[in-house]
């Protein structure tokens, strides 16, 4: 499966596209189809993400915490749908919820970037200037060279002046 997040290397809380409006037919197709296998099977970890991905991408956050919520039931070290859902959080204004879920991720997977650019843009927001610029070093080490890499280097400036 597609989507954002982790997979497609969307920016997380910086900046996601307001969704609203009506869906494209080939996202309701497969919307449908999800749907049609979780009617069978409410479990199935497969459309329960695919599900997730489009509300993400659709900007219905609380609807893809749920899809995303109950794949983890069955796939609970899933570091790519965590790390979605506690984006979705994030967009909720729950970074209460989000942060744990993006430390979870940073320590089972440490490798993981977008893990540690998401919590490096919820503790800025949270106000925690320590977890934020230590996250954004560790992605910068993972990532030094990457599409996302200078402007994360910028806010981590930012984030470091007195």
């Amino acid at each position: 499966g597609g989507g954002v997040g982790a997979s497609g290397g969307g920016m997380g809380g910086m900046g996601a596209p307001g969704g609203g409006g009506a869906m494209p037919a080939d996202v309701l197709r497969m919307v449908q189809a999800y749907r049609a296998t979780l009617e069978k099977n409410p479990d199935d970890v497969e459309a329960n993400v695919g599900l997730g991905n489009l509300m993400f991408d659709s900007a219905k956050w609380s609807q893809a915490i749920e899809y995303y919520t109950n794949a983890l039931k069955r796939d609970p070290g899933n570091p790519d749908v965590r790390i979605d859902r506690a984006i979705a959080y994030h967009n909720l204004g729950q970074d209460d919820k989000a942060r744990p879920e993006m430390e979870r991720v940073t320590k089972e997977n440490p490798t993981h970037k977008n893990a540690w650019l998401n919590l490096g843009v919820v503790t800025a927001g949270l106000g925690d200037r320590a977890t934020a610029v230590a996250a954004w070093e560790q992605f910068l080490k993972l990532e030094p060279s990457g599409e996302r890499s200078d402007g994360i280097r910028q806010e981590l400036a930012r984030l470091k002046q007195p």
